[in-house]
């Protein structure tokens, strides 16, 4: 596009000057184009507007100014690696990207030189040279030829700090690479030119057009003081060099920006209810310090639920981080700080962004939580992380008091030291004794030797590094860990060979004594030593006799859903009960990561994770282990500590029902999903629906709701006719229903009402049969009354009764189905009262399916072009004989009524269609289908509604 804009300005000039002699003509015209296209020189470094702009550019776009010192073609300053692996062969020049465009403006340079002399004495102020109109016009890049090797280019280093953020971009392309790729990376250099931190763009490979890739370093290491851009061409990882290829970069840009950065006066991010939140925006890198910071606070769901706009403070020189920091005096820095409202317990995120034209895309957020007390049992149950890089510079008082905090009641820690690390060793024994005191179970890892100590286990590396070769010889990994183990035996009983997913004990021969003699060879001090291994969950476990460790931690590299998991757990320990009996031991651990961030909505994320925490409470499972709570995609914590959105789901959920057990279920009228956890001293109620739904139910007097954020509603009871109930608004996302009566969930679930099915038999009596426990301790005495549709007849239908101390009873009724009953579900309303103080009325919903026992009804219509209503019957017989039936369909009043025989054989299913004219009249309207048995007593009355 810029060669055609180029041509254009060409034609132009020359048309405008043929009054000129053809010598003249064509200088003129050079000269002309020169003055059009001097904007594009300059110098390397290029400010954004005035010399006091705050965004400064550095640019390599391998145009002339980029190859001035020498002309060979070869970017000035740039550095090229030369050795083994990288010969010199692979050609890197600057070439442009059209060369007949360059051959072009190459015969107009000639052309300007014949006439500069004569020029000149026209023009004496004109320099002895003419400037190169193909130096200032053409668009040029960096060419690689590939030949077999690879290559490495440095830029020269540019100066950098700590205090701005950097912007890199590039363009690049590739042609036929098989094998190699193609990279560019910003190098961060201390102040003697030291590489301290590298960041990498994706690699490219294949052929690819012209494709423009940036990356932001957003926070550069605090003694970065130069920056420098490499190039890089790498072989594929099998060691195969592409001979054939080339690849492109141009356009290679480093933007420097000042930095907005902000914080919450709590470092962490984690607020008591009623805590006041400060949250403070620095401003680093503007120098005349005066700005406008907006502040934007949102919730979990990204709803903005204040703002504000502040002044920053008058701008102060940046602190120095320690005494050999040699900040530019020029660095400022300014802060702009804001007294968020009272909150609610919840997730939030809270924004700061520059107001100002130039500098409107500088921006940042951090993110914290509210918590609130949501319990006051100690804590305990199984959920727990896994700590891979320890306490990343927390205070073990600090840490302890954090992580009980937010639900944690296992911690797994890593603690393989070197043996002379007596200061390492004390502190890490420090940390698990405050772990315990805050109630938190631990777990000491075994799966990182020292740096130094590796070569000694005959691996290459730590990607090498699993616990069935570094435990294989116990005269290399005895006397190293002995030091260790004698320390920290004292305050860890359990020990974890390898780290999370190492699989490498699976399938080792003589694996009982290997773990045996592994446990007996840990012992510090006389002290037992339990052990632990992973073993997938692919892999069917050992039968206890078999085994001689303590723990196995289940794991699968993909993750398995709520019903996944619990199909495993059910197979699992219906394996365990087909064995003899068997000591409890290996308790079964598993892996309990979240699912994949970006390839799930935040919804989706917290219902998979809840759902599966929920499940882990309904099987045998001693503990479950985020297996790194930091981590970006799987974590419950952002990389530096705050919270994520999945932080608050799981510990609301680990709070409320980590001790507790699945203890059953609800029907619901609603149909809403729903568990009942319980322990020695409470229940929990958790519901939810893949629809939203309303359920109006009588829990107690006491009773509340817990959001998935940690948020408690209480929900007082309403009138809803002549009877009190909670209101529950259920969806997709679980609630959790705590302060229910645990004397009425269990009446609830105790009553049974049968059979499930009634018999279409019009006007013949069949008997039903209600039951329910008496969950107390004492005897109860009340009523019950069935509440029965209008087409049934009951003998008596209400009932007194008195029931022993966790006794059953039994209460059966007579059941007339009347001629105009239909067939299908029924909602039976049975009604209880209690004579307790104060009395209790209750209400519970069960259904009743009546018709032919073994015969599936089913009705659909559909409207036709032609303006027809459709009707098709389908009848399912699933009894072991053959059915018929004189089937009458009635419409409206005004309409004569259809008339068809079904006969359906034992396990058919036979359909038939009934056409009715001017169907739009019938749609919305409700019809009936009545069936009476050929050879037999029923009459089925099966109604249905037209629709389109």
């Amino acid at each position: 596009m810029a060669d055609q804009l180029h041509v254009g300005i060409l034609r132009a000039a020359l048309r405008t000057a043929r009054t000129i002699t053809r010598i003249k003509r064509r200088a003129w015209c050079g000269i002309a184009l020169l003055v059009v296209l001097s904007p594009i020189t300059g110098q390397a470094t290029e400010p954004i507007g005035e010399p006091s702009a705050s965004v400064v550019r550095h640019i390599w776009d391998f145009s002339r100014k980029d190859d001035w010192d020498r002309n060979d073609g070869w970017p000035d300053k740039w550095k090229r690696v030369d050795g083994p692996g990288y010969p010199k062969y692979v050609t890197a020049a600057i070439k442009p990207h059209n060369s007949s465009v360059e051959s072009f403006y190459r015969t107009l340079d000639a052309n300007v030189f014949r006439a500069w002399k004569m020029l000149r004495n026209s023009f004496p102020n004109l320099p002895e040279l003419p400037p190169s109109v193909a130096d200032a016009a053409v668009d040029r890049y960096l060419h690689i030829e590939l030949d077999g090797g690879q290559l490495m280019m440095t830029s020269p280093p540019i100066p950098a700090s700590r205090v701005f953020k950097y912007r890199f971009s590039c363009r690049m392309m590739t042609q036929g690479l098989r094998h190699d790729s193609a990279r560019a990376e910003i190098i961060c250099l201390d102040g003697k030119g030291k590489e301290i931190d590298v960041f990498s763009t994706p690699a490219m490979s294949g052929t690819n057009d012209w494709t423009e890739i940036t990356l932001d370093v957003a926070k550069p290491p605090s003694e970065t003081k130069q920056i420098a851009i490499r190039l890089h061409v790498q072989r594929g990882e099998t060691g195969v060099e592409d001979v054939h290829g080339a690849i492109g970069f141009d356009d290679v840009t480093v933007e420097q920006y000042p930095q907005i950065q902000i914080f919450t006066d709590q470092a962490r991010g984690i607020y008591r209810f009623g805590s006041p939140v400060l949250s403070t925006a620095k401003v680093l890198g503007l120098r005349s310090g005066i700005s406008r910071v907006r502040f934007q606070l949102t919730d979990s769901s990204g709803q903005e639920i204040g703002h504000q706009l502040i002044q920053s403070e008058k701008a102060t020189p940046v602190n120095r981080l320690d005494p050999s920091d040699d900040l530019d005096g020029n660095d400022f820095e300014s802060r702009a700080t804001w007294k968020l409202p009272l909150l609610a317990p919840g997730f939030y995120r809270v924004s700061a962004s520059l107001v100002d034209p130039e500098l409107s895309s500088l921006a940042t957020e951090t993110t914290f939580a509210v918590i609130d007390q949501l319990t006051d049992e100690p804590l305990a149950g199984p959920f727990g992380w896994t700590l891979p890089d320890g306490l990343k510079g927390m205070e073990p008082r600090e840490a302890a008091a954090w992580l009980a905090s937010l639900g944690v009641a296992w911690v797994k820690y890593p603690c393989w030291l070197h043996p002379d690390d007596f200061v390492g060793i004390d502190r890490v024994a420090k940390t698990l004794t405050k772990l315990q005191d805050a109630g938190i179970e631990t777990v000491g890892m075994l799966d990182q030797p020292p740096d130094d100590q590796i070569p000694l286990y005959g691996v290459r590396g730590r990607r090498d590094l699993v616990a069935a070769q570094l435990f294989y010889d116990i005269k290399t990994w005895q006397p190293l860990l002995e030091p260790v183990m004698s320390r920290l035996t004292l305050s860890v009983g359990m020990w974890q060979l390898g780290c999370e997913r190492d699989d490498s004990f699976l399938g080792r021969p003589r694996l009982r004594e290997l773990i045996k003699e592994i446990a007996a060879g840990l012992q510090g001090f006389g002290q037992s030593t339990e052990v632990a291994i992973s073993w997938p969950w692919l892999e069917p476990r050992l039968p206890a006799n078999e085994t001689s460790w303590q723990a196995v931690c289940r794991s699968s590299h993909s993750t398995l859903a709520a019903s996944e998991l619990d199909a495993a757990l059910t197979k699992q320990e219906s394996q365990q009960q087909v064995l003899p009996p068997q000591k409890t031991k290996p308790y079964t651990w598993l892996l309990l990561d979240p699912i994949e961030k970006d390839a799930y909505s935040q919804a989706s994320r917290i219902n998979d994770l809840v759902m599966r925490m929920a499940t882990v409470r309904s099987h045998q499972v001693q503990a479950s282990f985020v297996s790194n709570p930091y981590d970006q995609q799987h974590g419950l914590l952002r990389p530096d500590g705050r919270p994520s959105e999945l932080l608050l789901p799981w510990r609301t959920t680990s709070q409320l029902i980590g001790n507790l057990q699945r203890v059953g279920s609800l029907q619901l009228r609603s149909g809403a999903n729903n568990i009942i956890f319980a322990g020695a001293e409470r229940e929990v109620l958790m519901v939810w629906s893949a629809q939203p739904v309303q359920e109006l139910i009588f829990l107690g007097e006491n009773v509340s709701q817990v959001d998935v954020w940690g948020k408690t509603t209480k929900l007082p009871p309403e009138t809803v006719g002549n009877q009190t109930a909670q209101r529950l608004e259920i969806g997709p996302t679980p609630k959790f229903i705590i302060g229910a009566d645990p004397e009425l969930l269990a009446f609830r679930m105790s009553v049974v009402v049968s059979p499930k099915q009634l018999d279409s038999l019009l006007g013949r009596r069949q008997q039903m049969t209600v039951e329910f426990t008496n969950p107390t301790a004492d005897s109860l005495i009340g009523t019950l009354r069935v509440l029965k549709p209008s087409t049934w007849q009951l003998d008596d239908p209400t009932r007194e009764w008195e029931v022993l101390a966790r006794k059953p009873s039994r209460s059966e009724f007579n059941v007339v189905l009347s001629n105009s009953a239909k067939v299908g579900k029924y909602e039976i309303p049975v009604q209880f009262k209690l004579e307790t103080i104060p009395p209790k009325v209750l209400t519970t919903y069960r259904q009743i399916q009546v018709g032919p026992t073994g015969l599936e009804i089913n009705v659909t219509t559909k409207m036709l072009p032609s303006e027809q209503l459709r009707v098709e019957v389908e009848l399912t017989n699933r009894s072991d004989h053959r059915q018929a039936y004189d089937c009458m369909m009635f419409a409206t009043p005004d309409r004569q009524y259809q008339r068809l025989f079904i006969t359906v054989l034992p396990g058919e299913t036979a359909n038939r269609s009934v056409i009715w004219r001017n169907g739009e009249t019938l749609l919305g309207k409700r019809m009936l289908l009545r069936a009476d048995e050929q050879d037999g007593p029923r009459i089925l009355n099966y109604p249905f509604t037209a629709t389109r």
